[in-house]
């Protein structure tokens, strides 16, 4: 039934639709079955392969505005079903399976050096917005200071791409090539947020999880550490951290 639902040729199991149950070998009886069911098992493939695309058309619309653009979309799809990725039972689960996908194959990327950003930048709000509730680690206080580690609340992430995908539009769906870096966090009233960050603020907020934030500061060349540690009490305040801790 996989292959039935997942094959590509549409033509071929029209004209037979006994065909994937003679490649798999099955029995006469199974075969015959097949056969005298077409019409509704081609129904019944239609409506599974819409129930893993229509995810994939949902989180994804930028990305597929522009590969339909050069007849590309359902190359895409078809190769994503070829590789029989998706083991979840979950419609949630369908569009992070896809960009695993595109990360562990690179597909289109030689064409489209920026697809993988794309498609991330797409879904990284909603993975911020579902990501699961957590207790905070013990030990936190709400005050940084130059000797703290920075502790970021569980569904906060800071990424870094080589355009910046997250201005493209569907009636622009390329985006302009410059380095990009964004902070991705839910606010106190559960929503996911986008902030722009400058190159160095993006790396203080890596470096600060593992080394005292005065030296991470320091050596990234902030000269004056108060509008740093009015920015992180304002991350604090809007969600994106979830306290500080003394370095050990």
């Amino acid at each position: 039934m996989a292959a039935f639902v997942l094959d590509a040729d549409d033509a071929a199991l029209e004209a037979d639709p006994g065909r994937p149950a003679r490649r798999q070998d099955l029995s006469g009886d199974d075969q015959r079955a097949f056969r005298e069911q077409g019409p509704a098992l081609m129904t019944y493939r239609e409506l599974a392969r819409m129930s893993l695309v229509e995810p994939l058309e949902d989180m994804f619309p930028i990305l597929k505005v522009l590969l339909e653009k050069t007849g590309a979309w359902e190359a895409c799809i078809q190769a994503f079903l070829d590789a029989r990725v998706v083991r979840s039972p979950h419609y949630r689960d369908i569009a992070p399976s896809f960009l695993g996908w595109l990360a562990e194959t690179r597909w289109g990327q030689d064409r489209w050096p920026f697809l993988l950003e794309l498609a991330h930048a797409e879904i990284l709000e909603v993975l911020v917005a579902r990501y699961p509730d957590e207790e905070s680690p013990a030990g936190l206080h709400a005050e940084p200071g130059p000797g703290d580690l920075v502790v970021l609340a569980g569904p906060t992430q800071v990424v870094s791409y080589g355009h910046a995908v997250h201005r493209s539009r569907v009636d622009s769906p390329v985006p302009e090539a410059r380095p990009t870096h964004l902070l991705a966090f839910r606010d106190p009233e559960g929503d996911a947020r986008l902030m722009d960050l400058t190159p160095a603020t993006a790396a203080l907020l890596r470096q600060a999880q593992d080394q005292p934030l005065g030296a991470a500061a320091e050596a990234l060349g902030f000269t004056d550490l108060d509008p740093v540690l009015d920015l992180l009490r304002g991350l604090r305040r809007d969600g994106a951290i979830a306290g500080f801790l003394p370095f050990p």
